[in-house]
């Protein structure tokens, strides 16, 4: 079992659940990051519905992503 690789697999894995879980919050704080440097308020950024779902259906495939590697930390 390669531990390194196995590690990196669950955080992988956490941060696509994460993506999946809370996809709103997620997108938020990408809107907030992106916000730096402009006019707005962090606070009143808001992400717009295509991001969140955007967020939602990208964290399925980091999961897929995270649990192959997870698999690969396994194996070897």
């Amino acid at each position: 079992m390669e531990a390194s690789l196995f590690v990196f697999g669950v955080m992988i894995t956490i941060w696509g659940l994460l993506m999946v879980w809370k996809p709103y919050r997620i997108s938020r704080f990408e809107e907030q990051l992106d916000a730096i440097g402009s006019k707005r308020r962090l606070s009143k950024v808001e992400p717009a519905e295509w991001k969140v779902k955007i967020t939602r259906r990208g964290g399925l495939f980091v999961v897929l992503i995270g649990l192959w590697v997870v698999a690969l930390g396994l194996d070897t």
